[in-house]
């Protein structure tokens, strides 16, 4: 049976409009009284996922920042910052390109020096504490940053991807969306942040369950043994899930596979 539930968010299970399924809180009320812990996976900061999932929050765990950093309710677990000089290096290379946005992503708050509008309008979606700073590199004397998310107003995978493939061997670096690129430690992906939580919990891949959307969840899949692409999934993500729900993220599609998973155990959800 398994014993741990992780879910990417945008695409995942927020459906377009950015709406918590209207069962999700029955749900983990469920989940909780048979001792399955519920993961929220994403690329977005803590204090913008605690927001969104507020009614539920103290009940779940969430890899936030594409698993930089963990938190247990409103615990911090661990975090992973980047040091500073990788920081600087790869905000110069970031910086020589045309039409994109860094935002410096710390464990107190983000932090942009963009007021371009369309960048702002996106960041807000994922940012609860985004601070506006005169310059990005002034803010690593008083927080710890652990990812460097980039906004490219042009498309991530056909225009800025292909400028920092040579920073590969220094970063782990990934589509995040079709506008987003993002910069951890080579050591950390949402997959490493499960492992951690695995060992925490004392339990193997084949009790876990996962489901994402996109090619920042490709190492979150690898984790867990009941891998699940959403119908609307980037094509090199379903390669490598073992299964696909039926439907999309506006069709309920991780509420509708958890439902009819219990029930093929013989314990159904009542919700």
């Amino acid at each position: 049976m398994v014993r741990l539930i992780a879910s990417d968010v945008d695409g995942t299970l927020l459906d377009s409009q950015k709406r918590v399924p209207v069962a999700f809180d029955a749900l983990i009320g469920e989940l909780e009284a048979r001792s399955i812990r519920f993961v929220i996976a994403s690329g977005r900061q803590y204090f913008n996922l605690r927001k969104t999932f507020a009614a539920s929050a103290e009940k779940l765990y969430f890899i936030c920042e594409n698993g930089a950093i963990v938190f247990r309710g409103n615990e911090l677990l661990f975090d992973c910052p980047i040091p500073a000089e990788k920081l600087l290096e790869a905000l110069a290379a970031i910086r020589a390109v045309p039409g994109v946005f860094p935002i410096f992503c710390g464990v107190e708050s983000a932090y942009v020096e963009d007021d371009d509008p369309e960048f702002r309008q996106q960041a807000s979606h994922y940012y609860e504490r985004c601070r506006k700073v005169a310059s990005l590199p002034e803010v690593l004397a008083y927080d710890r940053i652990c990812k460097i998310a980039v906004f490219d107003s042009l498309g991530a995978e056909t225009h800025i991807w292909p400028e920092v493939q040579s920073f590969r061997d220094r970063f782990a670096v990934t589509l995040a969306g079709t506008q987003w690129v993002d910069f951890m430690r080579p050591d950390v992906t949402k997959g490493t942040a499960m492992a951690f939580l695995q060992r925490e919990f004392g339990i193997g891949p084949e009790q876990c369950m996962a489901f994402g959307d996109y090619l920042n969840d490709l190492e979150l899949m690898k984790s867990c043994f009941h891998s699940y692409a959403m119908a609307n999934a980037h094509p090199g993500l379903a390669e490598v899930c073992r299964f696909r729900t039926v439907g999309n993220n506006d069709q309920n599609g991780v509420i509708d596979t958890l439902k009819t998973y219990f029930e093929s155990k013989g314990s159904p959800l009542a919700i």
